[in-house]
């Protein structure tokens, strides 16, 4: 019973760390050539430059891509500033400057930082040792000698508290949307998130899942 609830219980943590995506099925992805990277949005610090674990990905599918410090010193020289919701107007003037056919934009959806707690833990000790009794017997001589016979085990218990630390893992969500630079259209979405003591490293394996999902999602497209 306690095997297949094991197997229950890890069968509910894949199925939680899958990636969630959508894509439109009447959009024609032949002709994304370029895919520009904007900055995603985060409110927390350490988790800003999230997007740049997609450019590799991207990368490694075929893909173009303007990363976001490119993109950002090209529009800055065109006066051109993005935050927030972006207007079809912007994006076809991103389009037009950056000749990208498609946005990825997107967001850290929630962060929760790994931490380091301290427990007391009650460590319980057994000791046991041998119980003796003196005997005294007499000899066939008539003299008496005295020994000692072991009658049984003394038990000792206790205790000892001592501190533990142990590390709970972070948590970290993505979401990231790519957008038609002529009609401001979402094309994708896709969103996932995932625990790691590391969470630099579980965004780059969110990036890695999500960009793989879109390939699975476009070739499925491309066959009908």
């Amino acid at each position: 019973m306690k095997k297949i609830a094991g197997i229950i219980a890890a069968l509910c943590l894949l199925a939680g760390c899958m990636p969630k995506t959508v894509i439109s099925p009447t959009y024609d992805f032949s002709q994304v050539q370029r895919i520009g990277i904007m900055a995603f949005d985060s409110p927390w610090q350490s988790m800003q430059g999230a997007e740049n674990l997609f450019a590799k990905y991207l990368l490694e599918s075929g893909f173009k891509v303007v990363e976001r410090a490119q993109l950002e010193s090209i529009l800055g020289e065109h006066n051109i500033a993005v935050s927030g919701y972006l207007s079809p107007q912007t994006t076809r003037e991103i389009g037009k400057i950056l000749g990208v056919d498609i946005l990825l934009v997107g967001e850290v959806s929630n962060y929760t930082p790994a931490r380091t707690e301290l427990a007391l833990t009650a460590q319980r000790q057994l000791k046991t040792r041998p119980v003796y009794q003196q005997e005294v017997v007499r000899r066939p001589d008539g003299t008496y000698a005295g020994y000692l016979r072991n009658v049984g085990t003394e038990v000792a218990r206790s205790s000892e508290v001592r501190p533990t630390t142990y590390t709970i893992d972070g948590h970290i969500g993505l979401i990231a949307k790519m957008v038609d630079v002529e009609t401001a259209e979402i094309v994708w979405i896709g969103s996932a998130d995932d625990s790691s003591s590391n969470p630099v490293e579980a965004a780059d394996r969110l990036a890695r899942k999500l960009v793989k999902s879109f390939r699975k999602e476009l070739a499925k497209q491309q066959q009908k």
